[in-house]
């Protein structure tokens, strides 16, 4: 599974003792990091977003905020069969 999420610019990673999926979309220029973790309910997604270095943004601080149904359901719509935050988070 690390080889595919490698293909889709993506890793995972430990936050929190949690696994995390890190992706960096290699389209968008500000190189931003987006990571996703399960809810600790384990029902839902959390995101947040960072700099290209890592860090937090200034004006946000980059906090963990859940994914609403319509969001989750919107990555549901587009999967295949493989899908790079779904699968390794195993939903």
């Amino acid at each position: 599974m690390g080889a595919t999420l490698r293909q889709y610019g993506g890793r995972m990673i430990m936050i929190d003792e949690r696994p995390t999926v890190q992706l960096i979309d290699t389209n968008d220029n500000a190189r931003r990091r987006f990571q996703y973790r399960r809810t600790l309910d384990g029902t839902g997604i959390e995101r947040r977003v960072l700099a290209h270095d890592g860090r937090p943004f200034r004006d946000t601080g980059s906090p963990w905020e859940p994914l609403s149904w319509l969001d989750i359901a919107a990555l549901e719509a587009v999967r295949g069969t493989y899908h790079p935050i779904l699968d390794p988070l195993g939903l």
